[in-house]
């Protein structure tokens, strides 16, 4: 969508403009950083190490968004000008560059690791969605990602909103499987990727005003294209990310009870009543209302009316939250065995350990 009332520029600090797109970014950095860290300290990570390491992701996520922006969309820049490159609030960040190249700088940092890294790529996956959720709410004043022209009585199709949607969606599937089945580290990550491609590839771009290659198709009246460059590289991805989920599972069953029974998980402290996933949520779902009241107050009912919807998502996947995890056993069926990895439930009198049986995992109620 094309809205020419909303500027780009939240404010000026002198001749330097702060963009609404760079807030909403630092926004989701820090809310995802709050998660990641706060669940850290479950494997006795050091938060202020674990700072270190995000700064750097960070960083490299920047420059990863950069290079595939330029790559995908002015690569005459890299023998003609240079200089552009480096200035990256004139021109743009591709999203899937910043993925690419913060999850190398993720694995590079914690490579003599590779239990934690399972566990904080997996733990990484709300700020991901955040960021998803709130950048593209900043495409919307920056006046880029529109969607085709279509001839349905609506003009453009809302691109934007529906790149938000897929954030809202993969928040909102992490947490319901985080507090409901007990999936081997690295699951969460490699299976929102997967579901992030199907609904990038195949819903979002199928609509988004992008160039074509390969395969030329335009329908003028439904607004549909084929193929964007996203799209010839979305089957290679889900193929990738499908194989990845599969090993994760078959390689929890051989190898993942040996490696924490070698480095068992650290005693949980039972009295820290802190919830950061029910904190998160509730933080984004207050800024989401409260963005949808001052859409509604400048007049645009359309970005007022999908914030409000997902506001309300998020406040609602809350109530009842009082314990981390949900349907825990008392004890475990036979044939299973504990793979060691131990949780503190907040709200419940006892943590919960995993137990496992081939690719199947429980959790149940410590002693």
């Amino acid at each position: 969508m094309y809205i020419s009332k909303l500027h780009q520029f939240a404010f000026h600090i002198g001749p330097v403009g702060v963009h609404w797109y760079g807030i909403f970014m630092v926004m989701a950095i820090l809310g995802g950083s709050y998660y990641l860290i706060e669940r850290g300290k479950q494997l006795g990570e050091d938060p202020d190490a674990l700072s270190n390491i995000l700064l750097w992701t960070v960083l490299w996520g920047v420059i990863g968004a950069r290079v595939v922006f330029v790559l995908a969309n002015e690569p005459q820049w890299i023998w003609t000008d240079p200089v552009q490159i480096l200035r990256i609030w004139d021109g743009g960040l591709a999203i899937d560059g910043a993925l690419g190249f913060g999850v190398l700088a993720f694995w590079y940092q914690l490579r003599r690791k590779p239990l934690v890294f399972n566990h904080i790529v997996d733990w990484a996956i709300p700020g991901i969605a955040l960021g998803i959720f709130m950048v593209r709410i900043g495409n919307i004043f920056d006046h880029q990602v529109l969607g085709r022209m279509t001839e349905l009585g609506f003009g453009r199709w809302p691109e934007q909103l529906w790149g938000s949607f897929i954030g809202v969606f993969l928040i909102l599937r992490y947490f319901w499987i985080e507090r409901r089945k007990a999936v081997p580290p690295g699951y969460q990550f490699w299976s929102a990727m997967f579901y992030y491609a199907i609904l990038r590839g195949f819903i979002g771009e199928t609509t988004r005003d992008n160039p074509l290659y390969i395969w030329h198709y335009i329908n003028p009246y439904w607004g549909i294209g084929f193929t964007t460059l996203m799209q010839l590289f979305t089957p290679p991805i889900m193929i990738f990310t499908g194989l990845m989920m599969w090993r994760t599972w078959r390689a929890s069953a051989h190898n993942l009870p040996q490696i924490l029974r070698d480095n068992p998980s650290p005693a949980p402290d039972q009295h820290d009543k802190n919830l950061p996933g029910r904190t998160l949520l509730r933080a984004v779902g207050v800024v989401s209302i409260i963005g949808a009241l001052i859409f509604y107050a400048i007049q645009v009912p359309s970005i007022a009316v999908y914030l409000l919807a997902a506001g309300i998502a998020f406040e609602l996947a809350t109530w009842g939250w009082r314990r981390r995890y949900l349907h825990v056993l008392d004890q475990a069926p036979p044939g299973f065995a504990p793979t060691g990895e131990v949780y503190a439930n907040p709200g419940a009198e006892q943590s919960v350990s995993v137990w496992q049986k081939g690719i199947h995992r429980i959790y149940v109620q410590g002693e």
